[in-house]
C-alpha cells in the first residue's frame, strides 16, 4: 500500500509549536516529492533561513526509518558531505527531525554529466569506518535475496539468474565501512559543483565497495553502457577492491529484486523498478557474456 506524503498542516500543533521555536515561524513549505515513505519531508522557510523538515507519527510503520536516521545523522563523520541534523525530538506522539538545508538539485548521472566528478567525490568521502554500531549490511541483502528468490520461481524466464544468485557469497560484502545503501541521483544533491548526500535513513556498515556497485545500475539505467558505468565507478578507489563474483551476484539479486517489486511493490515505483531491473539485467549480461 503506498501513502501520500503527510504535509505540514497534517503534524499536530504542538509538533509544529515545537519547530518553530527552534527557528522562527514557518512562512512557506514546499514538500518533497513522493517516496517510499508517507512521513512528513519537507523544506520550510522562515523570515531568514531554508530548514529540511522530516517527521511521522511514532506509531507509523516507516518510525524505525526516522530513527535510524536520527542515528545515522547524529554520527557521521565530519568528513562527509551531508546535511547535518540541528535538532530532534518527540512531540505529540511524533518523531520530529531538523535538517540543515540542503541547496540543489538531483544529481544528473547520465554519460558525460559536469555533476559526475562531484558525485563521485561525495560517494568515495563515505568510505570511512562506520562510527556506530550501525546493523550489517549483509541483513539488508538477505532481504533482497529473499525476494530475489521468490521472482526465481515465480518467472522462468529469470532462470538464467539461478546459478549466480545460489553464488552468493555474504562474507564477501561483510566490513566495517560505513554505507549509505540507497545511492540515487534524488539523494545526490548538487549545487556549484558541489554534492551532498541526503537520506541516511538505510546507513549500515559493510565492504567499502558496495555503494559504488550499487550507483551502477542508476548509471546504466540513464545511459551509461556496462563498461562506461565500472570505468565511471573506478574513479571511488574501494571499487577495485570488489570481488567480481560478488559484484555479479550484486548484480542479479538486485534485478531480480526490483523486478520482483515492479510486481508487487506501490504503484507509483513500479515503472522505476522496472527500469532498474532491466538496467541490472543489461550489467550482469555484460559481466557474464
Amino acid at each position: 500500500m503506498h501513502h501520500q506524503r503527510r504535509q505540514w498542516d497534517d503534524l499536530p500543533e504542538q509538533a509544529r509549536e515545537a519547530i518553530q521555536e527552534q527557528n522562527g515561524t514557518v512562512v512557506g513549505v514546499r514538500s518533497a516529492p513522493i517516496g517510499l515513505t508517507s512521513g512528513l519531508a519537507a523544506t520550510i522557510t522562515t523570515e531568514g533561513a531554508a530548514f529540511f523538515v522530516k517527521a511521522a507519527p511514532a506509531a507509523a510503520p516507516i518510525a524505525h526509518h526516522l530513527l535510524s536516521e536520527r542515528t545515522a545523522n547524529q554520527a557521521l563523520p565530519a568528513s562527509i558531505p551531508a546535511p547535518r541534523l540541528l535538532w530532534t525530538d518527540d512531540v505529540a506522539g511524533w518523531h520530529l527531525l531538523l535538517f540543515e538545508h540542503a541547496p540543489g538539485r538531483p544529481a544528473d548521472l547520465s554519460p558525460g554529466s559536469p555533476d559526475l566528478p562531484a558525485v563521485l567525490d561525495a560517494v568515495a568521502a563515505i568510505g570511512a569506518p562506520c562510527p556506530w554500531p550501525a546493523p550489517p549490511v549483509t541483513g539488508k541483502l538477505l532481504g533482497l535475496l529473499r525476494t530475489a528468490e521468490e521472482q526465481l520461481t515465480a518467472s522462468p524466464a529469470d532462470a538464467d539468474y539461478e546459478p549466480i544468485v545460489k553464488a552468493l557469497d555474504l562474507t564477501a560484502f561483510a566490513g566495517t565501512t560505513l554505507l549509505h545503501a540507497d545511492l540515487h541521483a534524488d539523494n545526490l544533491l548538487v549545487e556549484n559543483g558541489q554534492a551532498q548526500i541526503v537520506d541516511w535513513s538505510m546507513a549500515c556498515q559493510g565492504a567499502a565497495w558496495v555503494d559504488i556497485a550499487l550507483l551502477i545500475p542508476r548509471l546504466v539505467d540513464v545511459g551509461h553502457t556496462p563498461a562506461q558505468a565500472e570505468q565511471t565507478a573506478a574513479w571511488v578507489p574501494a571499487w577495485s577492491t570488489a570481488p567480481p563474483d560478488a559484484v555479479t551476484a550484486l548484480a542479479a539479486v538486485r534485478g531480480l529484486f526490483s523486478a520482483r517489486m515492479a510486481e508487487i511493490g506501490p504503484m507509483p515505483l513500479r515503472a522505476k523498478r522496472l527500469r532498474t531491473a532491466a538496467a541490472c539485467r543489461t550489467w550482469v549480461e555484460y559481466r557474464t557474456s
